[in-house]
């Protein structure tokens, strides 16, 4: 399919320039393969890509870790077979530079002139630029960020707690509450993240995993596994088949 022309293959309105002028809100419309056929100039700010074009046919493997970009693709591929509806779902995504967003993402499926499902469209709002929806999960930031700069050591939960000034039961519940993850499913899956990058990177197993806080190799491929889908090895020979093509 060429992605440049996807609207008027279609039959379909393609999105109005207002988008561009949105200040705290990703835009994005990809094909039922998941490529991007549309995306605003804060989409292209959050990729660090020239222009916004640069975007069009590109998929979301191409900018994020292969976790994160697997998570988003099986919503996509959820809310185009109507199994999922997916309003305001927060997320911590990790962009280009190591940079944090903080996102609210609302998606619904695109629909052709015949009604035929062809894509997905959505809004991510930068939460940090839009200060009253952060509220509820500010209190987190400091612990949140010493995950992120602390996640290859051993990490107290009550560190943690007493970061966002609260007593352990209380953090480990509101957090659970926000993130739907405790504390320590949080910070594997930040581990797991991490791992992921350091292998594409050229990083070998067991570098991997005793970089990023993991006591054994087997716990290791087992938890690496249940959350990429695939264990280190196999993903290592994605990696590089990938580079060959």
């Amino acid at each position: 399919m060429d992605v440049k022309n996807f609207y008027a293959k279609h039959g379909i309105s393609s999105p109005v320039a207002l988008f561009d002028l949105l200040s705290d809100t990703f835009y994005f419309a990809k094909n039922s393969a998941g490529q991007f056929v549309c995306g605003n100039k804060l989409l292209q700010e959050k990729f660090a890509l020239a222009n916004a074009e640069e975007v069009i046919g590109k998929t979301d493997f191409d900018f994020l870790s292969h976790d994160v970009a697997s998570r988003i693709r099986e919503d996509d591929l959820a809310v185009m077979s109507g199994q999922l509806v997916v309003k305001d779902k927060f997320e911590v995504v990790v962009g280009v530079n190591g940079k944090l967003f903080w996102l609210f993402t609302t998606k619904t499926a695109i629909r052709n002139r015949k009604g035929v499902v062809v894509g997905v469209e959505g809004f991510s709002r930068d939460a940090e630029r839009s200060q009253n929806i952060i509220a509820p999960f500010q209190v987190f930031k400091s612990s949140i960020e010493y995950m992120q700069t602390e996640y290859m050591n051993e990490v107290n939960i009550a560190d943690l707690a007493e970061l966002a000034c609260m007593s352990l039961s209380t953090f480990e519940r509101k957090f659970k509450k926000h993130f739907s993850k405790t504390p320590m499913q949080y910070l594997k899956h930040l581990r797991i993240q991490q791992a992921c990058k350091l292998l594409r990177t050229g990083y070998g197993i067991k570098k991997a995993f005793s970089e990023t806080g993991f006591c054994d190799q087997s716990y290791f491929t087992k938890e690496f596994r249940a959350a990429v889908g695939v264990t280190p090895r196999q993903f290592l020979l994605e990696v590089e088949q990938s580079k060959r093509s």
